[in-house]
């Protein structure tokens, strides 16, 4: 039997579909990280924008894109190589300072890991009061 050349792109196009659904099933289960992840805000440096990102990052930025960015903070802060534990913040500990901080006008070139930082020093303080 043959097959026209349309009729073979399609054959190609429903086996590519199925290879790709296929490498994604296993015994592993979904996790948030097996799916595409949003950029976090702000100019990368050294592969994380942690450093760069300020307040007018913040404020442009979409929800998704916000929480990648409390992720970057968060994983550059809290390094179990840094020889420094601080306790990390939870992502509405960190939505609620970032989005307090960067709602003021004169706020836009604030740094978040320094936000993130100086909130995270009296995180355990906060949690503790009645």
């Amino acid at each position: 039997m043959r097959i026209g050349p349309s009729a073979a792109l399609r054959l190609g196009a429903i086996a590519s579909a199925v290879a790709l659904a296929a490498s994604g099933c296993g015994d592993e289960p979904a996790s948030e990280e097996s799916e595409p992840s949003a950029q976090p805000v702000g100019q990368e440096l050294g592969g994380s924008v942690a450093s760069l990102a300020d307040c007018n990052d913040w404020t442009e930025g979409t929800e998704v894109e916000k929480l990648a960015t409390i992720d970057a903070i968060r994983a550059q802060l809290n390094r179990g190589d840094a020889g420094v534990s601080a306790p990390p913040l939870s992502d509405e500990e960190a939505l609620d300072v970032f989005n307090g901080a960067c709602d003021e006008e004169f706020a836009g070139g604030f740094r978040l890991y320094v936000l993130y930082a100086r909130a995270a020093g009296f995180a355990p303080l906060l949690r503790e009061a009645p």
